[in-house]
């Protein structure tokens, strides 16, 4: 270790050899994580929410907390693979083509948030089992890794749980009002017998 003069106080401080100091050129040095840019600084702003079950590939996880989740109406346009939002005073004019859902908010592996419409029972109590087994897989996905694959023959979906030691999702920072926003803008809410999706329904 060599000795140099501290120019503000004449003082002589020891300098750490070279060799003691890593290599900036080394790749472990250099190393980071490619997943993530937090080490950056950078934020990633959530511009896109899909609506829909989720993939039968993908395990997803839903958010446990009861603040993430409402009872509301959609109109579904099984053809164009839209969903609709519809206020409530609109639904009760739609008798038919509208249906009750509790929207959930879900995450599957890759971080991609999404709003899940999961069914309800109709009005009169009657369900089936892809309905059943949708809930169930709702409501196991709070707290495990779950895959909902349908099974045709037995008309209900199969649920695989992932293997322990995955970790837990980290939620991005909003709320469900902004991802309501951000799901249902550029006309997707129906607030309105007049909006132009009703129109076409009725052949106007």
């Amino acid at each position: 270790m060599t000795n140099k003069l501290d120019n503000e106080n004449g003082t002589s401080v020891q300098e750490q050899p070279a060799a003691a100091r890593p290599d900036p050129f080394d790749p472990a040095s250099l190393r980071i994580d490619p997943a993530t840019d937090i080490e950056l600084g950078v934020k990633k702003p959530l511009i896109h929410v899909p609506v829909g079950k989720p993939s039968k590939q993908t395990f997803f996880r839903t958010h446990p907390d009861p603040a993430f989740r409402v009872v509301m109406a959609v109109l579904e346009l099984k053809d164009e693979r839209e969903v609709y939002a519809v206020l409530p005073a609109v639904a009760h004019t739609l008798s038919g083509e509208v249906r009750k859902v509790e929207m959930r908010v879900c995450i599957n592996r890759a971080g991609v948030v999404s709003l899940w419409p999961v069914p309800l029972p109709s009005e009169d109590g009657r369900t089936n089992a892809w309905h059943t087994t949708a809930r169930e897989a709702a409501e196991r996905g709070e707290t495990h890794w779950i895959r909902m694959v349908a099974n045709m023959g037995a008309g209900c979906y199969d649920l695989y749980v992932a293997p322990p030691g995955i970790s837990d999702p980290v939620w991005p920072e909003v709320t469900l009002q902004e991802l309501l926003r951000i799901a249902f803008n550029n006309g997707r809410l129906i607030d309105t017998v007049e909006h132009p999706v009703i129109k076409r329904l009725r052949g106007l």
